[in-house]
């Protein structure tokens, strides 16, 4: 939270060597609907992406005499190696007039020690459009949650491979892979997914085609139905927590928080994770899945007895 804060005060400062301070590099960032990566601190300095430049130069959204004011800034996801968070301020022109408000989700590391924002979106909106609600994006999103959870829940390869991403460049930052924890939890070394130490880089970047989307996929859903129940009982099936939203709305990308529940057939939780703050974009006719952070596994009685 204080390093998001001082992001948001270089920003307020039009001081940009201040807000490169507080990156990650390779550091990625959403303008629109496609990931645009940095690989050092002189690339990004020398061409700022629009919703960094404070030079007054290039491409930027900045108003001479313009000002920012924090509106809302709220933790969403967090583990022993990164969090999730949401920034919104309002942007004012020199009249005192509200001019736009930004939007943005972080993806915030701790790499070898160091704690430093690795990936970004945001939403930039003018401020007479602040209350629109695009409800296709919203049903898009929830039913694309519950197709992939369906798939698992009736163990059907062909319906996870039927639920598709989104097309570009996309970049994804990794806390915490309840794969990986649950394999490491059982090999003996529970905590090895939260390594610190000599990690310098959680960003992972694709170029996603058609093409790449329609080739089949293989998630290890035997594997996945072994391990899901653990020591609680038979694992039944998985579902949306009912808390998922939407945070941010624009008319081709959208914030989201999602995350889900497994059970036993009789109702019985065995466990909650948050799965990722995401970056869902509308491209080819249809909202697609485009890149995040994720995940934090909020409780799992799977693994309770296991050192």
């Amino acid at each position: 939270m204080s390093l998001i804060t001082e992001y948001f005060a270089a920003l307020c400062r039009r001081d940009l060597q201040g807000m490169v301070r507080t990156l990650h590099f390779p550091f990625a960032t959403y303008e629109w609907t496609d990931a645009v990566v940095f690989k050092s601190a002189d690339e990004l300095i020398a061409n700022p992406p629009p919703s960094m430049n404070v030079t007054g130069k290039g491409d930027h959204l900045i108003k001479p005499g313009a000002f920012d004011i924090l509106d809302n800034l709220e933790l969403h996801l967090f583990n022993p190696v990164g969090a999730g968070l949401s920034l919104s301020y309002s942007r004012f022109g020199p009249d005192g007039n509200k001019l736009l408000l930004c939007h943005g989700i972080y993806a915030i590391t701790n790499n070898d020690g160091r704690w430093g924002i690795h990936l970004m979106s945001t939403i930039f909106t003018p401020a007479d459009q602040a209350a629109v609600v695009y409800n296709d994006a919203v049903e898009a999103f929830l039913r694309r949650g519950e197709n992939w959870q369906l798939g698992y829940s009736h163990r059907d390869q062909s319906m996870l491979n039927a639920v598709l991403g989104q097309v570009g460049t996309q970049a994804r930052v990794d806390i915490g892979n309840p794969r990986h924890l649950s394999g490491n939890a059982r090999a003996g070394k529970p905590m090895d997914e939260y390594r610190i130490k000599g990690v310098t880089n959680r960003l992972t970047v694709n170029e996603v085609t058609e093409e790449s989307l329609a080739k089949a996929r293989d998630n290890g859903i035997a594997q996945f139905v072994e391990w899901a129940g653990g020591t609680v009982g038979p694992y039944g099936y998985t579902m949306n927590m009912p808390n998922q939203r939407i945070l941010h709305y624009s008319p081709d990308k959208i914030h989201t928080v999602a995350g889900y529940r497994r059970y036993m057939k009789d109702g019985t939780v065995i466990s909650e994770t948050h799965a990722s703050m995401g970056t869902f974009t509308y491209k080819n006719g249809r909202w697609g899945s485009a890149g995040g952070v994720g995940e934090m596994m909020y409780h799992d009685r799977s693994n309770d007895v296991h050192t």
